[in-house]
């Protein structure tokens, strides 16, 4: 869009639901790495003005977090129920967590610490956030705060996604690299090692899909919640038991014409294939061919340039996140050099 913000679908309504902009972007900086042709660098840094534009600094109580959602139409802040009950959600550990991971991202590949410095204060801020209000004292993060309908209440959400320790790293890492900060490190580092001790499940051969309030694995398979986490952490942390284990499960799901069907009567989603493909990046192993195929010739839009979700008429929207991460398994895009 004109500002800089990336609407979340074609023809939809809300930016950066579930930080899908962020991944996006991260889509528009690989593409900048493998062409350097300027316009998907100059769009990244649009976009992370955008964000910084709304990224909350003057409550002390909110200071480095974000709104779970924002309206496509006027860029303000758009209410948005998360689950029965509620009537809003912010304070998000993956959008704040993200935010500096672009900051990193952009100094890596322009060669300037220009828009890194001038939003220093931004990042260190989102950092701050999440450490002070979504960091459990077992070391790993708790999604986001809910706003209840009742008493307008702001509650913390402690579900502890598994998808969430990767972009929550992310971020610890990159803050790490940027401010030479060492509490930043302390907590990466946590994440790293903690991760696959709490939220792999060894009885099934993937990582959960989290872990809840009560302790118990997250393990509920709706076709794509879990299916991205094995990807996405081994994108993210590379070659380890764990991911190895979690990318064979993936694979153990592939059929002959290269789809991926993790839940039986469900289709094969581009975004599985896009995270078994970033999986074999991190490993350094030849990309998962017939798969990317496959993804070509169903549901990539050759007139829109997005990527359908799957097949299925009743769940094939084309959303920004999906293209990101489609970006960066084609062009085999590593988060950290």
């Amino acid at each position: 869009m004109p500002d800089g913000a990336i609407v979340d679908e074609l023809g939809g309504s809300k930016i950066n639901e579930d930080s899908n902009m962020e991944y996006a972007l991260i889509g528009l900086g690989a593409a900048y790495e493998a062409s350097q042709q300027s316009k998907y660098l100059q769009g990244m840094e649009r976009g992370i003005q955008w964000l910084a534009g709304r990224e909350e600094m003057g409550d002390p109580r909110w200071k480095g977090s974000w709104y779970f959602v924002y309206s496509a139409k006027t860029g303000d802040h758009l209410r948005s129920s998360p689950g029965p009950g509620m009537m809003d959600a912010r304070g998000v550990d993956a959008t704040s967590a993200l935010f500096p991971y672009l900051l990193y991202l952009d100094k890596r590949l322009s060669h300037s610490s220009a828009l890194a410095d001038r939003y220093a204060a931004h990042g260190r801020a989102a950092l701050d956030f999440v450490i002070r209000e979504n960091l459990a004292s077992d070391g790993l993060s708790q999604s986001s705060w809910l706003q209840n309908e009742k008493d307008k209440r702001w509650t913390l959400f402690d579900e502890l996604y598994s998808a969430d320790q990767g972009d929550f790293f992310l971020g610890m890492h990159a803050g790490q690299l940027l401010y030479g900060d060492s509490k930043y490190a302390r907590v990466a580092d946590g994440l790293k090692s903690k991760t696959p001790i709490m939220i792999f499940d060894d009885a099934l051969g993937r990582y959960a899909l989290g872990r809840d309030s009560n302790g118990g694995l997250t393990s509920t398979d709706n076709g794509i919640g879990a299916a991205f986490s094995q990807g996405y952490l081994t994108w993210i942390w590379g070659d380890t038991r764990e991911n190895r284990v979690a990318t064979e499960w993936i694979r153990s799901k592939l059929n002959a014409d290269g789809s991926i069907v993790t839940v039986p009567g469900k289709p094969s989603y581009s975004l599985t294939i896009a995270m078994l493909a970033t999986a074999d990046a991190a490993f350094g192993a030849p990309a998962p061919a017939a798969s990317l195929e496959w993804l070509l010739a169903h549901t990539f839009d050759v007139k829109t340039g997005g990527v359908h979700h799957s097949i299925d008429p009743k769940d094939n929207g084309e959303l920004n996140n999906e293209a990101g991460f489609c970006i960066i398994a084609f062009l085999r895009f590593l988060p950290f050099q």
